[in-house]
C-alpha cells in the first residue's frame, strides 16, 4: 500500500509543479496591463526553464545521496513562495524575472526529479509506466492552471492577484505531500551501480551522446510551442478564446501522452520508441507553417504537438534507468537534462524576437523542424542499447 500512497503523492507534487506550462495563459495580460514585450515574456519563459535545468541537476545528484524528501520538500516552498513574492511584483519586469524566471524554475528544479526516481525505486519492474503517471500531473498541470487562469482574467481579477492564489495553492498541496516521499529499503532495491556517471564520463558514452541528439531538439520544438501557443494562435486571426483554449487543449494531451508513451514504451523497445517519437515530431512541426490555417488544423497542430512532446518527460528517463540503474537514474538523467535548459533559453525567446520582427512563427517552426529532422539520422546512428531483459525493460512485466 505504502508505494501506490507514494505514487499518487509523486503525481499531486508534479502537478504543482508543471505550473510553467500555464505560462502563455498570462502572457496576453502582463503585455496589455504592464508594457511587457513579447521578447520580455518569453525570456522570462526560457530563463526558468535554464535556472530550473541547472537546478535539476544539483538536485538530481541531492536526491541520489540524501534521498527524495528533503529536496523536494525545500524546492516546493521556494517555488510556492516565489509565486506569492510575484504577485507583489508591481508587474516589473526585472522583479517578474527574478521571481518566476529564477525563483520558481530553481525550486522546480530542486523538487522535479525526486518523485520521478523514488516511484521508480518502487516499481522497479514498471519503469516506463510509473515515470509516465508521474510525469502526467507535471504535463496536465496546465490545463488546470490556465482554465483556473483564464475563468479568473474573464473575471477582471488581475493577473498578479492570481499569481498569488497558485503560490498559496502550491504551498499548501507541497508541504503535504513531499512528507510521503521514501525510498523503499536498500535490500528491494537493485545493486549499487558501478558505472562511472561523472560528468566527463558521461559526455565520452556513446548511449548518452546518442538520448541527448534525440532529447535535446524535441526539448527545443515543445518549449517554443508551450511558451508560443496562445500568441501563435492570435497570429493567425482566431479568435482569442480559442487560442486561450490551446492551452487547455496542449496541457491535456501533454498529460495524456505521457500515460500513452508511458504504455508504449512498455511493450516496445527503447531505441525503437524513441525513434518513433522523434520522427512524429519532425513531421508535426515542419507541416505546421503550410498546413495549421484554420481553427481544425491550430486544434490539431496542439494536440499532436502536446503529445509529441510528452515523449520527451516519460521515455528517456525510463531509457536511462533502464540502461544505467534507478540507483545513477537522478545523476545520469540530471545530467541528460541540461540540454532542456538550453533549449528553454534559446527556443522560445528565439521564436518570439522572430515573431516581434518578421510577425510570424513560421520561420522559428522551420529551424527547429530540420533540427529534429538531423537529430532522427544523429540519434539512429549513434545510440546503441546495451542488452537488458524485457523485464527489466519492463517490457511484458508482472503486475503493478
Amino acid at each position: 500500500m505504502q508505494k501506490y500512497i507514494i505514487l499518487i503523492a509523486a503525481f499531486f507534487i508534479q502537478l504543482c509543479l508543471g505550473a510553467g506550462y500555464s505560462w502563455s495563459t498570462f502572457v496576453p495580460a502582463l503585455k496589455e496591463f504592464y508594457g511587457l514585450t513579447t521578447a520580455q515574456t518569453q525570456s522570462i519563459f526560457g530563463t526558468g526553464s535554464l535556472a530550473a535545468t541547472i537546478l535539476i541537476f544539483l538536485g538530481g545528484r541531492i536526491q541520489d545521496r540524501l534521498g527524495p524528501k528533503i529536496p523536494a520538500f525545500i524546492g516546493g516552498i521556494i517555488f510556492s513562495s516565489s509565486y506569492i513574492l510575484a504577485g507583489y511584483s508591481s508587474g516589473s519586469y526585472p522583479a517578474l524575472l527574478i521571481f518566476l524566471g529564477i525563483l520558481a524554475p530553481a525550486g522546480v528544479g530542486l523538487a522535479y526529479l525526486c518523485p520521478i526516481a523514488c516511484s521508480v525505486k518502487w516499481f522497479p519492474n514498471h519503469k516506463s509506466i510509473v515515470t509516465g503517471f508521474a510525469v502526467a500531473g507535471f504535463g496536465g498541470s496546465a490545463m488546470i492552471i490556465s482554465q483556473f487562469g483564464e475563468y479568473l482574467l474573464s473575471q477582471q481579477i488581475n493577473v498578479l492577484t492570481i499569481f498569488k492564489y497558485m503560490g498559496f495553492g502550491f504551498i499548501t498541496v507541497l508541504a503535504i505531500a513531499t512528507m510521503f516521499l521514501k525510498n523503499p529499503p536498500l535490500a528491494d532495491n537493485e545493486p549499487e551501480s558501478i558505472l562511472n556517471t561523472n560528468m566527463s564520463a558521461l559526455f565520452k558514452d556513446r548511449k548518452f551522446l546518442g538520448l541527448l541528439c534525440g532529447i535535446f531538439p524535441c526539448f527545443c520544438v515543445g518549449l517554443m510551442i508551450i511558451g508560443n501557443i496562445k500568441p501563435f494562435g492570435l497570429s493567425l486571426r482566431l479568435d482569442v478564446a480559442v487560442a486561450g483554449a490551446a492551452v487547455t487543449i496542449l496541457a491535456l494531451f501533454n498529460a495524456l501522452g505521457r500515460l500513452a508513451w508511458g504504455f508504449a514504451g512498455s511493450v516496445v523497445e527503447g531505441k525503437k520508441i524513441i525513434l518513433i517519437s522523434l520522427v512524429s515530431t519532425t513531421i508535426v512541426i515542419l507541416a505546421a507553417p503550410f498546413l495549421v490555417k484554420s481553427t481544425a488544423t491550430f486544434y490539431l497542430f496542439t494536440i499532436l504537438a502536446g503529445f509529441n512532446y510528452s515523449a520527451c518527460l516519460v521515455l528517456y528517463a525510463a531509457e536511462v534507468a533502464n540502461q544505467y540503474g534507478t540507483e545513477k537514474m537522478g545523476t545520469v538523467y540530471s545530467t541528460l537534462f541540461l540540454s532542456n535548459g538550453i533549449a528553454g533559453f534559446v527556443s522560445p525567446t528565439l521564436a518570439g524576437k522572430i515573431f516581434d520582427i518578421t510577425g510570424s512563427y513560421a520561420p522559428a517552426f522551420l529551424i527547429f523542424g530540420f533540427l529534429c529532422l538531423i537529430s532522427v539520422f544523429l540519434f539512429y546512428s549513434i545510440y546503441k542499447p546495451g542488452k537488458i531483459s524485457k523485464t527489466d525493460a519492463g517490457l511484458y512485466p508482472p503486475r503493478l
